[in-house]
Order: structure tokens, then sequence, then C-alpha cells
């Protein structure tokens, strides 16, 4: 079918994984029927732009979910499919990890002030590479409100927290050096690791986390001197560390002088706990974002550095951006001033425990009981059996993360995520959960034993 063209969603999730939506989406429509040959991997990546690698990628995976079907000298064709939802037209993603794209804009209009009409001239010219200090005060007061002291000299605004990543491993970190991370991590982590030439070492995890033991025993042997971890909310497990595993991996770090760089892009969501860089700030590079608690579009995240390293960074970014929007800034600004941005957060909150509380409900025995407020949820399964659970569920109209998306090591865990941010409605939510649901209990059908 020479004349098919894909409609590729903007998003964060990988290219491929996005142009594979749209086959799905295409076939759910009716646009490719079953038995259609699709173009070559070589004539689509010429025609939409790609590469010919991401579309090998997406066809592989389209192949493995029950999609499509390759035939040696024949090419890909469209498979037949089964009766089922997304036949029917009916697809739900679970496969980015972000709020719903509809409770931003309701809870912004329901604002006194949504948009700032002040004058922007100050902000329209080159500025400081850390951002304007006003804006930097304003956002070590937030930190502080949670319980993180953060000095505003030390607080640099950047694009959003992979940005605030990249330019710290860019600062401490050479091609060829080893960062370790928990065995399953952010994917963002492995797309700059991989772009970076970076060697990331998987390290086992247990219900809160990073286990201290093997830590110690990796850093002694001087494995990495860089660890990348997620407290709070762990991505993609939703794990939290307790306050004793926190002073347990800080005294490590001391101990073998390894170098922290904290992602706490979910804190907002459980600030009860302690960041790592309260615990040992001289060591610890902090990351968050306005990304999951207000507007993804700001592109503003905060980076606080330890002293000795404020000069590293502010060379990278003079090297790659110069420095974060200061209009962007601004609006954040006044948003927080103004009392809008608190609003957004707690909208978000009480968003989180109600879908959390859902999943719980729905995808009982697979989600822990005191799964913690989220907008993924985690499900500890089988590394074949995730595969197939989310191969089923993709047939019944339900799109999620493929396992091995978000694996270091996947010899220390396997499970899958599934995001319950981004339905623009509960009920959209409930139903493919429920799709879910139904293909776990169809798997557990089919592993049973017959005496």
């Amino acid at each position: 079918m020479q004349q098919w063209q894909p409609q590729l969603r903007s998003g964060n999730a990988p290219v491929f994984l996005r142009l594979l939506e749209a086959v799905e989406r295409d076939i759910a429509a009716g646009v490719l029927a079953a038995g259609t040959r699709l173009p070559t991997q070589r004539d689509l990546a010429e025609k939409i732009g790609l590469s010919v690698g991401t579309v090998i990628k997406a066809y592989a995976e389209g192949q493995r979910r029950g999609l499509l079907v390759g035939q040696v000298g024949r090419g890909t064709f469209v498979a037949p499919q089964r009766s089922s939802s997304a036949a029917l037209g009916k697809v739900v993603d679970l496969s980015l990890n972000i709020p719903g794209p509809s409770l931003l804009p309701k809870v912004l209009a329901e604002s006194s002030s949504t948009f700032p009409t002040a004058d922007i001239s100050d902000y329209v010219g080159y500025l400081s590479h850390s951002g304007i200090s006003e804006h930097r005060v304003q956002l070590a007061n937030l930190f502080r409100e949670a319980g993180f002291e953060a000095n505003p000299d030390n607080l640099v605004i950047t694009n959003g927290a992979q940005h605030g990543i990249a330019l710290t491993l860019s600062s401490i970190c050479q091609p060829g050096d080893k960062v370790f991370v928990e065995a399953a991590t952010y994917h963002g982590m492995k797309s700059y690791a991989h772009f970076a030439k970076l060697e990331l070492v998987g390290l086992p995890m247990d219900g809160e986390g990073l286990l201290p033991g093997p830590f110690d025993k990796a850093a002694a042997a001087g494995t990495a001197r860089v660890l990348f971890a997620i407290p709070t909310i762990q991505s993609p497990t939703a794990r939290i560390m307790s306050a004793t595993r926190r002073r347990e991996i800080v005294r490590i770090a001391r101990k073998r002088d390894i170098l922290i760089i904290e992602d706490d892009a979910y804190g907002f969501l459980h600030e009860a706990s302690e960041p790592l860089a309260s615990l040992a700030p001289e060591r610890t590079f902090y990351v968050n974002t306005l990304s999951k608690c207000l507007a993804p579009g700001l592109r503003i995240g905060m980076l606080v550095v330890p002293e000795q390293y404020l000069a590293q960074i502010h060379q990278a970014m003079r090297a790659t951006c110069w420095m974060a929007s200061p209009i962007s800034s601004f609006i954040l600004s006044e948003w927080i001033r103004t009392g809008t941005a608190a609003g957004v957060k707690q909208s978000l909150i009480q968003e989180a425990k109600k879908r959390v509380k859902l999943a719980s409900q729905i995808l009982r025995p697979y989600i822990r009981s005191d799964h913690p407020a989220s907008f993924h949820v985690w499900l500890d399964l089988p590394s074949e059996t995730a595969q197939q659970v989310a191969a089923r569920s993709l047939q019944r109209g339900v799109i999620t993360t493929p396992p091995s998306a978000l694996l270091v090591e996947p010899s220390l865990i396997s499970g899958l995520r599934i995001s319950i941010g981004v339905p623009e409605n509960i009920e959209d939510l409930e139903w493919a959960l429920r799709q879910v649901a139904t293909a776990l209990e169809v798997g557990n059908e089919a592993n049973m034993s017959i005496i």
C-alpha cells in the first residue's frame, strides 16, 4: 500500500512507538485492513522523514504485538485482528507518563489570573545563564515550603528536567563512563546515555527502590562514580525510599565518593519525602520540573547544583542554549505569585489519588495495595508475561509502554508500567484499565495447569 502515510502525534514517547501508534490507530479506524501490505521500511522512512532503523523498530514491535506479520521476500502486512474494542475504533493511550492533558487547562481557566499581562520587555534579551534572580528566589521558596532548603544562588533554571539531567551528565561525565541507575529507570535517562555514549549500570531494587548493599558493593569496586536515582515515586515502578533507606544511600555515596543526580519530578505528589539533596547537598545535583505538576509546554525545570560544580554547569548552559526561556519563567513566576500554580498542583494531586484508587481496585491483586498517589502504576510481572499482557492489551485497544523500554538490567526486574494520567476522562481510564485486567486474566488462564 504505497499511498498510505501515517500521521504521527506529537509527544514524549520514542518516535518508533508513535509510528506504531499511528499504524494501530489506522488499523482500528479501518484505514489499514487485514492483509494490507505496508510500504517497505526504506520507502516509509523516506516518505515521512524518519530513519530506516526507526521504521524497522516500529514494524518489529508491531509484529511482536500481533498487529503486523512479516513474510520473507514479500514484505510486512497487517495481521488479521481479533474481534475487540480496538477493531471497533476505541483506542486509549496508557503509554505516556504525564498528567491528563485536560486537567491543566481546566484549572487554569477557572483561576482568577490565567495569563500575566505585565510588561515583559525586561525578559526578551540575553540574560543570566542561571535564570533571573527573582525567579530563582521564588522557586527556592517553593522548595522551602516542601521542606527542602535550596540556596537560590545554586539554583539554575533549565528547559525542563531532561535538560537539567543532560547539563549535569555532560559536566561530570565523559563518553564511555559508567553511571549507576536503578534496574528500571526513566526512559529519558536511557535516551541521553545512548546519545552521550554513557554506559548505564542497573542496580537491584526492592519495594523501597535502590538496595544499599549492591550499591555499596558496586561503588567499592569502582564500577562508576555517579548515581542517577529517583527516590520518590520512582519511574517506572512508583516505589518510594524510606527515610532510613535515603540516609543509608547517602552514607554509601559519601564513603565511596559517589556523585548523585536526584530526579524529583514526582516529589510534589509525596512531599513528606526528604530529598537526597537535603541530606547530601555537597554531592547531589537535584533535578525538578514543572512539567508534571503545572504545564509541560512551559519547559521550565530547576537544577540545584553543589557549589563547586556551578561553573561547569554554567559553561554547559552557555555551550548549549545560553539560558532557559526568561518569558516562560516569567509566566511561571506570575502563576506562582497569583496562586494559580498551587491550584493546579492541588488539583493534580487529588486527580492522582482518584486515579490510583481506581487502578488499585481494577488491577488488584497485580498492583500493590499501598500504591502511592501517582500518574503511573507498576505491575510486577515475569518478562514474558509483561510482553504478552502488553500485546493483548493493544489488541483490545490499549497502548502501553513496551516493557523493555524502561529496563536497564532485565535480569534484575521485569514488569509493566501503566500510565494512568493520559486519558482525558475517568470513564476512558476505567475502560482501558479493565482491558488490561482482562489481558492479565487471560494470561493466568492460559498458564493454568490442567490436572
